[in-house]
């Protein structure tokens, strides 16, 4: 897998790219998505419309579509964007690039969306929606990308994937495991008891089947350890570290 789709860079708009920014229109770019995220957590997705956004963040509709393209964009960059904050600032201590590393990560983000489900629906949506871009389907992946990229370069240069795996091909594998056991949560099929737990077991399944020596043991191991006892491995809980504000710093 490439830098490239590990961190795909999406396009407020495709066919506009922005020449010049000011920073009004920087600060009207940060109210669209602002009031996206928030009409997404308080209505989801099916309750949310480009004119009720144009009202709230009070913005023309044409306006927004110059600047957004389309509604499923708008979506998929403030999803994005609110999820790299999070992940930019949040220090684990467990390494990125072992198994340990991302199954604590996954713990931890989907533990999180037990309290987004809006959000969740909103993502799995477009990424399995037939109408949406290759660009915003492309960004969304990264998403699962980010916690997947150094563990599989690593386990790669270790030489512990089977020889017919191409690793560009099951890094996408792992992402559409990880939406498509999400998506089931998202849409009731799956108990929010169960979900976590039968993520990390579809993981860990996939990760055994493709790995051989050291990773697939301890792949398996832990497969029987939630099995025998029912429970995830347990990690010390990551802090979340974002940057304090000029405002913050002078109340100190």
């Amino acid at each position: 897998m490439n830098d490239a789709e590990g961190s795909a860079i999406l396009a407020a708009h495709p066919e506009k790219p922005l020449i010049y920014s000011s920073s009004s229109i920087q600060e009207r770019r940060r109210r669209i998505l602002r009031e996206t995220r928030k009409m997404i957590a308080e209505k989801g997705i099916e309750g949310f419309s480009i004119r009720a956004l144009c009202r709230q963040a009070d913005v023309a509709q044409r306006t927004l579509y110059n600047a957004f393209h389309d509604k499923d964009r708008i979506i998929a960059l403030a999803i994005r964007e609110a999820y790299e904050e999070v992940n930019a600032y949040m220090r684990y201590r467990t390494s990125a690039d072992t198994l340990e590393g991302i199954v604590d990560r996954l713990i931890a983000v989907n533990r999180r969306n037990l309290k987004a489900r809006n959000y969740t629906q909103a993502v799995t949506s477009i990424y399995f929606s037939q109408n949406s871009s290759r660009d915003v389907w492309d960004a969304l992946r990264g998403m699962a990308f980010l916690n997947l990229q150094q563990w599989l370069n690593r386990v790669a240069a270790d030489g512990d994937l089977e020889e017919w795996v191409i690793l560009d091909e099951v890094a996408g594998d792992f992402a559409n495991l990880e939406y498509a056991v999400i998506n089931d949560w998202a849409k009731g099929h799956i108990s929010d008891e169960d979900y976590v737990r039968r993520l990390i077991t579809a993981v860990l399944s996939l990760a055994a089947g493709v790995t051989r020596g050291n990773t697939q043991k301890q792949a398996r191991a832990m497969l029987r350890n939630i099995r025998e006892t029912g429970k995830l491995p347990e990690y010390p809980k990551p802090v979340y570290t974002p940057p304090v504000s000029v405002e913050e710093e002078a109340a100190v």
